[in-house]
């Protein structure tokens, strides 16, 4: 929708960019509120944060590059320039969480205990991550004539050059065909799931709770939300669902056996 805040020269400043870093200061804020009258000190959440950021951006970066390798084959270069958006989420979520571990293991922390630190933070991070997404124009819907949004052809978002690149549109086009706003959807479901993990915070048992409680409500939200998305070929499985939608599946299964595994052990401990 505005792929560019400002320029400083000749040098353009990416919304995309600055949204993702506004959601890295959310998630630290969150974060650090959270942790007081912890015993943990602020330094190391900080170096955990720049780790799990780092190993984000590669790991979303990444995914991206693999899944649509052939937008780089041209200039191999413009893959490393992730100021102008192209990101995969459970690409980053995935390099996230395991630099985040090996961070934690190298400093004795408990995963599951840091992870309930971190998760709200994380939620609200993807907020804001997802109103970048949607000024870039990247992670739209599918057409629809009468929830979608049209974007305006300057700086090329993705939705108008996919649809010129299908001649679903031609070069004198103002805008794209409408898209519905998939990205404002998975930001509002954010917003929701960050303000149930805080509020499920007064009723935790055991460590690992919020961390895991995360992956279920985030897993069950993108499983649904992708049924709107524009996928290309590549990135669906048997035509039916999105590579996505099975991991979330997993990442359900995942938290919802954690979770249970973890309530057993607990009641062992209480009994």
């Amino acid at each position: 929708m505005h792929r560019i805040l400002f320029q400083i020269g000749d040098f353009p400043i990416y919304t995309y960019g600055v949204m993702q870093g506004i959601a890295f200061i959310a998630a630290i804020l969150v974060i650090y509120r959270l942790i007081k009258g912890e015993n943990i000190e602020r330094e190391r959440i900080l170096d955990l944060s720049v780790w799990a950021v780092t190993g984000g951006i590669i790991g979303a970066r990444l995914w991206f590059v693999v899944e649509n390798f052939y937008l780089y084959k041209p200039d191999f270069f413009s893959a490393f320039k992730i100021w102008e958006g192209g990101m995969v989420f459970y690409g980053g979520l995935l390099g996230g969480v395991l630099a985040g571990i090996i961070y934690l293991k190298k400093n004795r922390m408990s995963i599951p205990k840091i992870g309930d630190l971190m998760m709200p933070g994380f939620a609200l991070a993807i907020f804001f991550g997802r109103i970048g997404c949607f000024l870039n124009g990247c992670c739209y819907g599918r057409i629809d004539y009468k929830w979608g949004i049209r974007f305006p052809s300057a700086h090329f978002p993705p939705p108008y050059y996919d649809q010129l690149k299908k001649g679903l549109i031609d070069n004198h086009a103002h805008s794209s065909l409408p898209v519905i706003p998939t990205q404002l959807i998975s930001a509002f479901d954010a917003v929701l799931i960050f303000f149930t993990l805080l509020f499920l915070r007064k009723y935790k048992k055991f460590d690992g709770f919020i961390f895991y409680m995360f992956f279920v409500l985030y897993g069950t939200d993108r499983f649904f939300t992708d049924f709107l998305r524009e996928y290309s070929s590549q990135a669906m499985i048997l035509k039916v669902f999105s590579l996505s939608q099975f991991l979330s599946l997993l990442l359900i299964l995942f938290g919802i056996t954690m979770l249970t595994i973890s309530f057993f052990q607990n009641r062992k401990k209480t009994s």
